[in-house]
């Protein structure tokens, strides 16, 4: 972690003649990126405060940082009215090992160890590179090594040893794969210190069917210690069908079991997982730690390596977005995952058919209790008094209903008025709530008012109010005309 109090950007040219402390940089959008392999840069936007650190900051000029330096690889210079600014991306120097370059070439397909590339491309470099290999490997067949750059033979060395690089300043380290990885007593758990998670599969690269071809018997031409055979993963085949991919041909190999075994460490036979998060904790992430990730809306829990981090390292407000690994233990856990989220959502279908499908009966019940019929013209049946002569029909229930008390096919004649359907109530008077009937309401007896409140309405006599006092003296109160209140004692005026 940074040591805010002493950390300084400082900026050098390229022949070391002046080292300034850039201070008119947004120390808060200062943004470091780097990923396992393949990135490592800083970037950052500068005022233009008329400074010579300011002045440093073209192309070719290194950055220090943390410890590390960087080479200035993009100076974009802006005018905005009376403003001026420069915006910078500088890659590690690690990336200036482009500059070390050996047009020799070793012709044919021979064997190397890791070292020996290493050798060969940067013993007595003018540039002061030096390396260090952490961990084993075993040797690989290369054919035609040379007429490349360093940096092209440490890319080289990534593809054939699966190994990872990582500098400190001009020392290139390369690590085997298990010394690279540190387990640590750390958590990602999305909901808690974690606010973004996203992942996400790539199946274009898979391979899981080779052609092998292992040594070549001394003297006999197309002669092999085994047979070349086709090499599959069943398990990849299994779940990704066949995906036959460029053959492998390798002169270490004289056992047909080891050729195989190499193959299947070879072959790209699962897809690449690529997961990203934010984080929001107060550990440091540092590049290869191993941490426990639990995603608990993806039902996904597994450890993961760290292989990319962009942060902010002035800010220590701004969280780091962390990039995770692509392993096949991630995949297949992530694979898990998956289908037990498939398995709850048809759990989750099955029961939303369920509640469909009660749904539907109920419609269908409802629909079942409709009455249908024909007109059948004036009434013959039925009669009226009073009124306008409106046609009527005869309806039949297509459907039991209970809930009426009617019996499929049962008929009854109906005739319309204004405001009501005649021609039903001898089915259906005894399921209908009784409607009360009202009488007026008379101060001793209730109505459509009780006769408490008939008493109350009876005291309002000629624009009086009846009031009482505490000691139930009565008296009458009124508005005058002239808008005075009068009030006077007595029941009667």
């Amino acid at each position: 972690m940074i040591d805010f109090k002493k950390q300084k950007v400082l900026v050098r040219d390229f022949n070391n003649q002046y080292e300034e402390t850039v201070t008119s940089i947004n120390f808060e959008e200062l943004v470091r990126s780097w990923k396992k392999n393949s990135d490592y840069q800083v970037e950052f936007t500068a005022l233009n405060d008329g400074s010579l650190a300011y002045n440093l900051l073209r192309n070719e000029n290194s950055l220090l940082i943390d410890g590390q330096e960087y080479v200035i690889k993009q100076a974009e210079r802006s005018l905005d009215g009376y403003d001026k600014s420069v915006a910078v991306t500088a890659t590690h120097i690690y990336f200036e090992a482009t500059r070390i370059y050996n047009y020799q070439t070793k012709s044919g397909t021979i064997t190397y160890s890791i070292q020996d590339i290493l050798h060969y491309f940067f013993d007595n470099n003018p540039y002061g590179f030096t390396w260090e290999v952490i961990g084993n490997f075993s040797k690989v067949q290369i054919e035609n090594l040379g007429n490349t750059s360093a940096l092209d033979a440490l890319n080289t060395c990534v593809d054939k040893f699966n190994c990872v690089i990582y500098p400190d300043n001009k020392h290139i380290r390369i690590y085997a794969r298990d010394a690279w990885q540190k387990q640590v007593d750390k958590s990602y758990l999305y909901g808690y210190n974690t606010t973004t998670f996203s992942c996400s599969w790539d199946t274009t690269a898979i391979q899981n069917v080779t052609m092998c071809y292992g040594k070549q018997k001394e003297g006999a031409e197309g002669q092999y210690y085994f047979p070349p055979f086709m090499a599959k993963n069943a398990t990849s085949i299994k779940r990704w069908g066949e995906r036959p991919g460029a053959e492998i041909s390798d002169e270490r190999f004289t056992d047909k079991n080891a050729m195989n075994a190499y193959a299947m460490s070879s072959m790209q036979s699962d897809p690449v997982t690529t997961m990203a998060l934010t984080y929001d904790g107060d550990d440091q992430v540092l590049p290869g730690e191993v941490w426990y990730l639990r995603v608990e809306p993806e039902k996904f829990d597994t450890d993961v390596e760290v292989t990319g981090i962009t942060d902010y390292p002035f800010a220590p407000d701004h969280k780091p977005e962390v990039e995770l690994d692509n392993s096949v233990r991630t995949l297949l856990d992530e694979d898990i995952a998956q289908e037990r989220l498939v398995k709850e959502a048809i759990k989750h279908n099955q029961a939303a058919a369920q509640e469909i499908k009660a749904t539907n009966e109920k419609a269908v019940k409802a629909y079942d209790s409709r009455f249908i019929g024909d007109l059948y013209g004036t009434p013959t049946r039925l009669t009226r008094t009073t009124g306008p002569q409106l046609p009527g029909y005869i309806l039949k229930v297509p459907a039991d209903n209970p809930d009426l008390g009617l019996q499929k096919g049962q008929q009854f004649y109906a005739a319309t008025a204004v405001n009501y359907v005649e021609g039903l109530a001898e089915y259906v008077t005894e399921m209908l709530p009784e409607i009360p009937k009202y009488e007026p309401a008379t101060p001793t007896t209730d109505g459509l008012m009780s006769a408490a409140d008939k008493v109350k309405l009876d005291a309002l006599n000629n624009n009086f109010i009846k009031l009482y006092a505490p000691d139930g003296t009565p008296f009458l109160v009124q508005i005058t005309n002239e808008g005075k209140i009068e009030i006077l004692k007595g029941e009667n005026k």
